[in-house]
């Protein structure tokens, strides 16, 4: 029996691998939660690029599976559904970017983010390429592991999509309001858990109602 990769995974590996490969020259480290882990560490920072050099190559090697099923999820005729990852990513990635610009004064506290913007077009290009792939990736896992946890023909399938939708639009929910109503208030966080909420409430009675979108593969 031929063990086949479940779909996502190709374009986990390839966003990761990104991520690793830029991370290791701007953070020098696998995670922002410890950044500079292997600054003084040459060793160290080989070790990160090389483990994300082998993840984009795996992942590269078996990218047809996942495109395969993107295809015929976009083909449908709800399929914009499964752009909702893309088009959060995108608007988010553009919103910290037109934040930060309107004000010195706003500092973004992730360190990866930071370093990749001040080290300019060179590392913001892969970084929303890493950031488009891990995404996209974990939607289309999402997809398999609600049809692994509820089966087929459950509706309740869709609600690890839905909510993985709902968590990656906090972001740019709170840009925006943080944009326009300023960063100091702590509103802006609530009404952002509030905007993912309605995100993820309204992606999975979408998918509720339009059931047939999933491919057979993906059933």
């Amino acid at each position: 029996m031929i063990l086949r990769t479940p779909p996502g995974v190709a374009l986990i590996l390839i966003g990761s691998g990104l991520y690793w490969i830029l991370s290791s020259q701007l953070i020098s480290s696998f995670t922002v939660l410890a950044p500079g882990l292997f600054q003084s560490v040459p060793s160290g920072v080989t070790l990160v690029a090389v483990v994300g050099v082998i993840s984009l190559v795996i992942g590269l090697w078996i990218i047809h599976i996942d495109f395969n099923e993107l295809a015929g999820l976009f083909a449908r005729s709800d399929g914009w559904v499964f752009a909702i990852p893309i088009a959060l990513v995108v608007s988010d990635v553009y919103l910290t970017l037109i934040t930060l610009s309107y004000s010195s004064q706003i500092i973004e506290l992730n360190p990866f983010v930071a370093a990749t913007i001040q080290f300019g077009t060179a590392a913001l290009v892969p970084f929303i390429l890493s950031y488009l792939a891990l995404s996209e990736g974990l939607a289309l896992l999402m997809l398999k592991t609600g049809n692994w946890l509820f089966g087929g023909s459950n509706s309740s399938r869709f609600l690890p999509f839905a909510l993985i939708c709902g968590v990656a639009s906090f972001g740019p929910f709170s840009n925006l309001l943080g944009f326009t109503l300023g960063y100091v208030s702590s509103l802006v966080y609530v009404l952002g858990a509030v905007g993912g909420g309605l995100i993820a409430t309204l992606v999975y009675r979408t998918m509720k109602i339009h059931g047939d979108l999933l491919r057979p593969s993906l059933s």
